[in-house]
């Protein structure tokens, strides 16, 4: 099997991504418990913290391409799809650089791993969004001047909330 590197925006990319090659190939990824919660620890599944960060991994790329390590870039495609391939396609060609890319949601829409996890969850777990909204809604009433958790977070805990349920049923 020839090996890859997978570089990812950030640590709820590298949580989906660890969590769908677990559970479709049997590829365990380490996970370590930290204060902040669960991280990836895994040389293969590599957070970059941003896609401005891509060109602080660039001599990493450049290491893997020499050694036949593929290299695939897994980011989000936000708003404008085209302008974030192009980007992509500009640093590959500007640093003579191999490597595959992906954009979240479909690799051709624009948006973000989050609009991929609301399409795919579970229609039975889709009352928990009512759930959060009712959360939400509540602790704008209490104050205006709490924050509210971003959008990543929302999707990532109740993501976490499904997950969970499914490996539960699972080991039974």
């Amino acid at each position: 099997m020839n090996k890859c590197k997978i570089y990812v925006e950030g640590i709820a990319d590298q949580k989906f991504i660890a969590d769908f090659i677990s559970f479709h190939y049997n590829v365990s990824m380490i996970k370590a418990k930290f204060e902040d919660g669960e991280q990836i620890k895994n040389e293969n599944l590599i957070d970059i913290e941003g896609k401005d960060s891509l060109y602080a991994v660039t001599p990493l790329l450049k290491i893997n391409s020499a050694k036949n390590i593929s290299n695939i870039i897994i980011f989000d495609a936000d708003d404008k799809i085209e302008s974030r391939r192009k980007e992509l396609q500009d640093f590959k060609n500007e640093n003579d650089i191999k490597f595959n890319f992906f954009l979240f949601p479909n690799d051709k829409d624009n948006g973000e791993l989050e609009d991929m996890l609301v399409n795919i969850i579970n229609s039975e777990n889709k009352g928990i969004f009512d759930c959060w909204d009712k959360y939400e809604n509540c602790l704008k009433e209490i104050s205006s001047y709490m924050t509210l958790p971003a959008k990543k977070q929302k999707y990532m805990l109740i993501w976490n909330l499904c997950t969970e349920k499914q490996n539960l049923k699972r080991k039974k």
